[in-house]
């Protein structure tokens, strides 16, 4: 999984001014007034070749706090628990103050790598009273300007040396030819009974009790298909909550282990519980899967507490489930019950159904052949007077499948158009449950740039 990188630092020495710097994006909410970033914000950050989970944090105060404070504390010391590496920011303007000593005490305990920057060092009268900061114990301090971009290059950096490459963040237990499935969900929606019941025997701890799973765990399990044996590596994840119904410290940290879950797998199976229905949270966790290009199975559990009409209740939630999804076209849904051990012969078929669907590749031909029947079915409208020619089509990547049509003109075509190309190729190569890219690059002519 990749690194978790934790930006901390009393309230208002820029820690969300770094965040964005580092992004090169406005992600977080910048102001001059302390205790604007509350919750945690995450966002991926890839420097060349390496990348992690980047994490601004609210300004962390020791001693008396009043009950805000506490809650933004209490945010920021679980993303403290939870990162790899941890940038700790001063104010270089206001010098050393006795809160930035009890913090580098606190963090130094941790026993995890530290990056000490300080921020705010426009100018060199600024940069020459930074000294003052050797005596809270560092090495080497990086002095940084956030609001200015000076010293980033070297903070970067620095922060690439102790990630990993991408293509090494596989755990060394999956394999090559593993397909790696995370189980996410709501609290108690059933997910580790479900890999118990996979595995034959009580792994995982299960309780009636909201929050038994705290931590990511991983399993290695071996499905024989068509005579053919598949590896696949699962994680059970705990339930995925609202920030605002976070409060204790370990539930913090098992929001952070989904998150990072989520971006670890191949496949996510989303848990829902069919007597609760479809809730705004299930959306939430479907719509960050689809964000992060993951196919998604959306399997309703407990379906044995359903009365006698079964078969219509199942339907509706069908329905309702296709209605709400954005961006997702026939989702592909399973109905069980773990408890009686219904529906689950076909879960590993539809596993290895979706991952053969999520890492096909289409030849060129055929795509070609596919892209002047649906042009010439319905062409786009003029852009300024002129027609929207497409030249041809590849396929960049599968896994998800990622497609790039080249065409005369980029700009002013209509996402009503983009919507009927995705839902026509879906349609057409059956891309049923994994998510669909597509791009457009502009090509003028032979020998043109």
């Amino acid at each position: 999984m990749k690194k978790c990188v934790a930006i901390v630092g009393r309230p208002n020495v820029g820690k969300s001014t770094l965040f964005n710097r580092l992004l090169k994006a406005r992600r977080a909410i910048v102001a001059d007034t302390p205790g604007v970033t509350r919750d945690r914000i995450f966002a991926d950050l890839k420097i060349d070749e390496r990348e992690c989970l980047l994490v601004d944090t609210g300004g962390l105060v020791f001693g008396s706090e009043d009950e805000l404070q506490k809650d933004v504390g209490r945010q920021t010391r679980a993303a403290v628990a939870e990162a790899d590496i941890i940038i700790l920011l001063f104010d270089g303007q206001s010098g050393v103050c006795a809160e930035d000593g009890e913090l580098a005490r606190y963090l130094r305990r941790s026993g995890k790598p530290i990056l000490w920057v300080v921020n705010k060092c426009e100018s060199p009268r600024v940069i020459e009273r930074s000294v003052d900061f050797y005596a809270l114990g560092m090495n080497e301090i990086y002095h940084v300007s956030a609001e200015h971009g000076e010293g980033i290059v070297a903070l970067k950096e620095a922060l690439a040396e102790l990630l990993p490459e991408s293509n090494n963040v596989v755990d060394d237990k999956s394999g090559a030819a593993a397909i790696r499935i995370s189980v996410v969900g709501k609290p108690n929606v059933g997910k580790s009974s479900l890999l118990n019941y996979l595995c034959g025997s009580e792994r995982l701890t299960t309780s009636g009790r909201p929050g038994t799973t705290v931590d990511s765990v991983q399993i290695s399990l071996v499905n024989e298909h068509q005579g053919e044996a598949q590896e696949y590596l699962f994680l059970d994840t705990a339930g995925l909550r609202r920030k605002a119904r976070v409060r204790e410290k370990v539930e913090s940290l098992s929001n952070v282990a989904t998150m990072r879950a989520i971006d670890f797998a191949d496949i996510v199976v989303l848990m829902l519980d069919a007597t609760a229905g479809i809730t705004d949270q299930d959306l939430q966790i479907s719509a960050l899967a689809h964000e992060k290009g993951k196919a998604v199975i959306y399997v309703f559990n407990k379906t044995d507490l359903f009365p006698a009409n079964r078969k219509k209740l199942l339907a509706e939630l069908r329905e309702d489930l296709a209605y709400r999804l954005t961006g997702i076209h026939k989702p592909v849904v399973m109905e069980i019950s773990v408890k009686e051990g219904k529906g689950l012969r076909k879960f590993f078929p539809t596993l290895k159904s979706v991952y053969d669907i999520y890492s096909r590749r289409v030849g060129t031909g055929e795509l070609n052949r596919w892209l002047a029947e649906v042009v010439a079915a319905h062409q786009h409208p003029l852009i300024q007077r002129r027609p929207l020619k497409f030249y041809f089509i590849t396929q960049a990547r599968s896994a998800p499948p990622t497609f790039i049509f080249f065409v005369n003109k980029v700009k002013g075509i209509k996402a009503d158009y983009i919507r009927y190309l995705e839902n026509r190729i879906i349609d057409h190569f059956s891309f049923y449950g994994v998510p669909v890219k597509i791009f457009f690059r502009a090509r003028t002519g032979r020998g043109k740039k």
